[in-house]
């Protein structure tokens, strides 16, 4: 499955019917935002002579937990949850694994937890740090994959305009959104019309120099051709009076009493519970 397969997965995911996906965009992207950024808060020192730093793991364990009922509340599968994680996990797990080899400033003293050959050491308080790193990565990106399971692109364009976000990147993003899609679906074609020709980029029946040369062209051309349309897309905008000024007409939707309570308990859940797990352990 190619990239642009995934990415029309995820918007089809995005509109399946459950109370999370029904939720407005604006909920759902401030509690994945607060969850976010709460987590990234919690602190890395190391309290008392524990080796196991509880605070933060139960912190971590009431944050994952909001994430948990949500996402079954949502109904979205599970297999689609792990998929993501593991397809986005490699590009910062690297940097987790060196960590217990290296100082960090935020702690005072270090214990070295056993030495590997050629005098490398390993840290007590490192190993610490890159445990409290894989899990703020981890329900960060669940969040992430969360408000993307649950939030057509378009809704979150829309939640953006009405959560007054600057108007340049709400109409960036929008174009985006709009224009990726089409960007997808040329790709598909060009693929189509690969497979009618029996040409495949990864086969050996041809020299590879050839298939280079396919390869390239195509890029070529879809890169040439996106420039086109972008061209031609300014263009109708500025005939209808798109300036640096203009702004996008998005709708007022005030929130519904469920939308307000549902995103006030959540909001109270995300920021108190944490704060009161890590002061009492």
């Amino acid at each position: 499955m190619t990239l642009i397969d995934e990415l029309f997965d995820i918007e089809r995911e995005a509109y399946k019917k459950s109370p999370v996906h029904s939720l407005d965009a604006r909920v759902k992207m401030i509690l994945c935002l607060l969850g976010l950024l709460v987590t990234v808060l919690l602190p890395y020192t190391r309290i008392g002579n524990s080796v196991i730093a509880w605070p933060q793991i139960f912190a971590f364990a009431v944050i994952y937990m909001l994430f948990i009922g949500l996402y079954i509340l949502s109904g979205a599968s599970m297999r689609y949850y792990l998929v993501r994680l593991c397809l986005i996990m490699p590009f910062g797990l690297f940097f987790i694994i060196l960590q217990p080899f290296f100082f960090n400033p935020y702690y005072e003293g270090y214990h070295i937890l056993f030495t590997l050959p050629l005098g490398v050491n390993v840290y007590v308080e490192s190993v610490i740090f890159a445990v409290s790193l894989f899990l703020k990565f981890v329900i960060s990106l669940s969040f992430i994959i969360l408000l993307s399971a649950t939030t057509t692109m378009q809704k979150m364009t829309e939640g953006a305009a009405r959560l007054r976000v600057p108007r340049i990147f709400v109409t960036t993003l929008s174009l985006t959104v709009r224009y990726i899609f089409l960007f997808g679906l040329i790709f598909k074609k060009i693929q189509s019309s690969f497979s009618s020709r029996c040409f495949i980029s990864s086969g050996k029946g041809l020299p590879l120099k050839y298939r280079l040369t396919v390869i390239g062209n195509a890029a070529g051309s879809l890169f040439v051709r996106a420039i086109h349309q972008g061209e031609q897309t300014y263009t109708a905008m500025c005939c209808r009076g798109y300036s640096e000024n203009s702004n996008m007409f998005t709708a007022k939707k005030p929130l519904a009493f469920t939308e307000w309570l549902f995103l006030g308990v959540g909001v109270f859940y995300i920021v108190v519970f944490p704060a009161l797990v890590y002061l009492i352990f």
